[in-house]
């Protein structure tokens, strides 16, 4: 009775909230390895982030931590939403993923329709929702993942005609992304599903065709986007333009 009572206690209740962070005590070291090395970067990285708006916040907004203390509030969202995650089964979530995925290409689309997404330095990848922009091609990136764990861990198994619909499902996202245009994303997205189709043992004859099909999409993007191209020449030499499109990569180094 005693343990019943302890297990309905107010605060074992509590402690089950995404809120407080997960144990890990029987996680496998790999794992507990990565979310300490997710805690270190996001420590690194709201370092990093004040120092740099720092002053560009006080000219913006009048208060040094301005960017800094939204950037907390997304980091806590996030830590909410890790936890709710890697507390839920792993079989519930990639239950989830197809769905998830034709959400967020239907949230992608909207951005193509002139009027619903917001264009900033000439790309259009961002939904206006109230005072805050969300930017759909972020969504995707982990219903990507679960969904591919669907798709090529199971792909023996699986009708050609299962194969082919969501491989074309796949390739729609990455065109919708590219068109945006947001050709880092596109590649980030398309590198993950191709090395995700590696590890699943696809034929390497088909893996080599669809590599050298992206590569050709993205070479012809590059081509007729000149953003996209003064940002790949930029990469290459970004001291040949300090204070334009090198800027960036400038101060970072």
């Amino acid at each position: 009775m005693a343990r019943l009572v302890a297990e309905f206690t107010p605060l074992r209740w509590l402690s089950r909230l995404p809120i407080f962070p997960v144990s890990g005590e029987e996680w496998a070291v790999e794992a507990r390895l990565l979310r300490w090395l997710t805690l270190v970067w996001l420590v690194v990285g709201l370092a990093v982030l004040f120092s740099a708006s720092y002053p560009a916040a006080i000219a913006e907004a009048g208060n040094g931590f301005h960017y800094f203390k939204v950037q907390l509030l997304w980091v806590s969202l996030g830590i909410v939403c890790f936890n709710w995650v890697v507390s839920t089964p792993l079989r519930k979530l990639t239950g989830t993923a197809g769905i998830g995925v034709l959400v967020c290409l239907g949230l992608i689309a909207m951005t193509l329709v002139p009027g619903l997404g917001v264009t900033i330095n000439g790309a259009t990848r961002w939904l206006a929702v109230g005072p805050f922009l969300l930017q759909p091609s972020e969504l995707i990136k982990p219903f990507l993942i679960l969904q591919g764990a669907n798709l090529f861990g199971n792909w023996p198994r699986l009708p050609w005609s299962t194969r082919l619909g969501w491989l074309s499902i796949f390739a729609i996202a990455l065109g919708s992304i590219l068109l945006q245009p947001n050709l880092s994303t596109t590649a980030v997205c398309g590198l993950t599903l191709w090395l995700m189709a590696l590890a699943g043992a696809i034929p390497y004859m088909q893996l080599g065709l669809t590599a050298l099909g992206g590569l050709g999409f993205a070479a012809l993007s590059i081509s007729l986007k000149d953003y996209q191209r003064r940002r790949v020449i930029s990469f290459l030499d970004p001291w040949a333009s300090p204070t334009g499109d090198g800027y960036q990569l400038i101060q970072s180094l």
